[in-house]
């Protein structure tokens, strides 16, 4: 495991995705294509697009290991990694591996962001990437390989595209894919001769190649009509042609042309044909592991073990490798099948529905044991054990919405029945999470409305307090304290004889800080005193304390804390550790209003800018609407100008000085 990006605990991210695949033994060097690859660094982006066994793994892991660059930067991705978060954690980590002196400013934003989503938020993730390469002084190569997983996302298609088209211009991507990628800027980057595409017909083996690989690799020696069948046949798809090896080696066909004859026409179905073959002739126990090992994505040992219910899958993949059986080394005793032969694999099992099941739930309640609950929820959904999957949902969807995971959080919940979801009123309150930190505010209510109904039903007090809470989050966030305030005082008194300290603790902070934003100062201290004295804590300032003697006339108590949270703040984002979003509540904005007061408008000017930033970066439209407000109060106390002057010239932009890009906004006239 690795160091993680965002947040993400350690285990989340795994190694063997930034490290190409072990290249096997029986592995043709080819030096035309070699050299075809070795022609990236010469463009921005590299297409390496065929459909599935064409190689493009094995041939980019060839180019690897030859020392192509000095910096090379290798991310493998599934379906999981669609997920804008995941993608940019894994991306910032294959690059951070390969440099240990890589910018933590990706890290740090990542951090900033864990609790909302929005593409200008995942933007200035990449903006950061972009700006650390810059700052590199050795040529980059990435590659991103299974790209057309990721794909199918809208928004984090966008995110990779933004990356390539501002790329220094030392670094150069390579994406392989099994489906063309239709990027906005492809034409123009076509246009300036910035795009290598390398095709089916690049990948695919020529007769002389073919000749080579089972002379010098397969050890059997073609004759010419053989070599000209095998291209007529099989178009030079290398999976096919690994294909007729292995059924040389354990048919009873006397040469190529035997097996060939006795085949269908189409690649397709000759690839069915061939597979089924080469299956049917392995042993009976190895044809029975390669079936019911088929529901997993990633092979270990105890994996294996735990769907077949045997103790020999060390011994059996170790056995798969020895006879070449369309299985791919990932490291760290990690394994996984060709694509390919894994959905032939997935087909056979799925013959035997009832089978199929029971492994899917083997595998699931192994994942759930090696405390692997998101591993664990694909299996439950593929074997359709809804309940299962809900309640591994439950715990993982509180980490991942702490991750600002909240596609992959929607997508789990997407997959579930609506009288599943319905029995789940916590799902119902993540959902409403979801929504309420997309800024979709009244389907969030919704939500949270549906959970309260269903914890009322089953007399649950600390459910409802938690779905009220919610509710009341809504209202505090968009600063509606009326709406919010009968809220909070049920939820709280809900928790009146439970043993939960925190919970209690964190309603009367919501209850303090809606009575501030009320304008009921005393009633607030109050509150905030008894969350304290719940907690067992000394003395302690707190946003919510300043807050208090501003609104009590103490500016420069209030000014002396605030300035100096600032400070620790900057030091701490220089060092990648950074604080949640606070919405309406970002320390730099406070004092920006302290300074307005005082007549200091430079200084108001300066913090509101800095507020604006921050919102932005968050992508929290309230950060940056009370960054704009305080920006109003500064503007007001500026001199005017004269009749044809503009604004000041160190006040005519509003300059952004946290972000990755230093990118300037224009001041909006009002």
């Amino acid at each position: 495991m690795i160091y993680s990006a965002a947040m993400l605990r350690p285990e989340t991210l795994l190694s063997t995705k930034l490290a190409p695949p072990g290249l096997h033994r029986r592995v043709l060097q080819r030096p035309v294509l070699d050299a075809k690859l070795r022609e990236a660094l010469d463009y921005r982006i590299t297409l390496v697009q065929a459909g599935t066994g064409y190689g493009k793994s094995t041939a980019l892991a060839a180019m690897a290991s030859g020392g192509l660059v000095p910096r090379l930067a290798w991310c493998n991705l599934d379906a999981s990694d669609a997920d804008p978060q995941r993608f940019l954690s894994y991306l910032n980590a294959a690059f951070r591996i390969q440099a240990p002196g890589w910018s933590e400013a990706p890290h740090a934003i990542l951090q900033e962001i864990s609790d909302v989503a929005g593409a200008r938020t995942w933007t200035s993730v990449v903006d950061a990437l972009i700006n650390a390469l810059a700052e590199q002084p050795a040529e980059w190569l990435l590659v991103i390989d299974d790209y057309d997983f990721v794909a199918r996302s809208r928004e984090t298609h966008a995110l990779a595209e933004r990356l390539i088209a501002y790329l220094p211009s030392h670094a150069h991507v390579i994406l392989s894919t099994r489906h063309p990628v239709a990027f906005g800027d492809l034409i123009a980057w076509r246009a300036k001769g910035q795009v290598l595409e390398i095709g089916r017909e690049a990948l695919a083996f020529a007769p002389a190649e073919i000749e080579r690989l089972f002379r010098d690799v397969y050890g059997v020696r073609l004759t010419p009509d053989e070599i000209a069948a095998l291209v007529d046949k099989t178009e030079g798809w290398p999976i096919a042609l690994h294909l007729v090896w292995q059924g040389l080696r354990n048919s009873a066909a006397r040469s190529v042309a035997d097996l060939l004859a006795r085949g269908p026409s189409t690649l397709a179905t000759l690839f069915e044909y061939l597979a089924r073959d080469v299956l049917d002739r392995q042993p009976s126990d190895v044809a029975a592991f390669l079936r019911n090992t088929a529901v997993l994505r990633t092979l270990t040992p105890a994996a294996c073990d735990a769907v077949t219910g045997a103790s020999d899958g060390a011994s059996m993949l170790a056995r798969l490798q020895e006879l070449d059986l369309f299985i791919v080394t990932l490291g760290d005793r990690h394994f996984r099948y060709h694509h390919v032969f894994h959905d032939f694999l997935r087909e056979q099992l799925a013959a035997d529905p009832q089978n199929e099941r029971a492994r899917y739930r083997r595998a699931a309640a192994h994942f759930r044991e090696q405390g692997d609950p998101e591993e664990a929820i694909y299996h439950w959904l593929a074997a359709r054990d809804f309940a299962e999957a809900a309640r591994d949902m439950e715990q993982a969807a509180e980490l991942a919405l702490q991750s600002g995971r909240l596609d992959t959080v929607a997508g789990w919940i997407d997959a579930l029945p609506a009288e599943t979801m319905a029995d789940h009123p916590l799902l119902q309150r993540q959902l409403g999470d979801v929504y309420r930190l997309r800024s979709r505010f009244d389907e969030a209510l919704a939500w949270y409305q549906a959970a309260e109904r269903t914890w009322r039903a089953r007399g649950d007090a600390a459910g409802i307090s938690r779905a009220l809470r919610g509710q009341a989050l809504v209202y505090l966030d968009t600063v509606r304290p009326a709406q919010a305030e009968s809220l909070l005082e049920e939820a709280l008194r809900l928790t009146d004889g439970l043993h939960d300290r925190e919970a209690r603790a964190r309603l009367l902070e919501l209850l303090a800080e809606n009575k501030l934003n009320m304008g009921k100062l005393r009633e607030a201290e109050t509150l905030r005193g008894e969350a304290h004295a719940l907690r067992e804590e000394g003395p302690h300032e707190d946003v919510l304390g300043v807050r208090v003697k501003l609104r009590t006339g103490r500016l420069d108590e209030a000014q002396r804390i605030l300035e100096m949270w600032a400070e620790s703040e900057r030091t701490a984002i220089e060092h990648g550790q950074t604080h949640p979003p606070r919405m309406h509540r970002e320390t730099v904005l406070l004092p920006s209003l302290i300074h307005a007061f005082r007549g200091q408008a430079d200084r108001a000017f300066a913090l509101a800018q800095e507020g604006i930033a921050l919102g932005e970066r968050f992508g929290s439209p309230f950060v940056t609407a009370v960054g704009y407000m305080r920006l109003g109060h500064a503007w007001q106390l500026l001199p005017l100008p004269r009749a044809g002057e503009g604004p000041p010239e160190d006040q005519a932009t509003v300059t952004r000085p946290y972000t990755a890009t230093s990118r300037r906004s224009r001041w909006a006239t009002g």
